[in-house]
């Protein structure tokens, strides 16, 4: 690992998803049936599926992390333009990675 070089590990650029080209709703059906966190993220979209149903709930997304240069900030963005969440709770993280690494 000592023999690596910077440059060797910055030559694959993280691509940020389009969750519009992707049907997840059979892969976290089947996360139902599972155990542990698979089962979590199912139960999760339950909830998240009767919140936004509710038109008196407010959706607060909360992000922790480097969440944007690690792929995830075109979820974000589609999200917000989706009106799927009311309000973003957010570590200096992804703002600092907005600014510097993606600008």
């Amino acid at each position: 690992m000592a023999n690596i070089k910077k440059s060797e590990l910055l030559q694959e650029e993280i691509e940020h998803i389009d969750i519009t080209k992707h049907d997840l709703r059979p892969l976290v059906e089947a996360f139902s049936k599972m155990s542990f966190s698979a089962r979590d993220l199912a139960r999760a979209s339950e909830i998240y599926d009767k919140m936004l149903a509710d038109k008196e709930c407010g959706v607060v997304l909360c992000l922790a992390g480097s969440l944007f240069s690690a792929g995830l900030k075109k979820i974000v963005w589609q999200m917000v333009e989706s009106n799927m969440v009311d309000a973003i709770v957010s570590t200096g993280a992804n703002i600092v990675d907005q600014d510097f690494f993606e600008a």
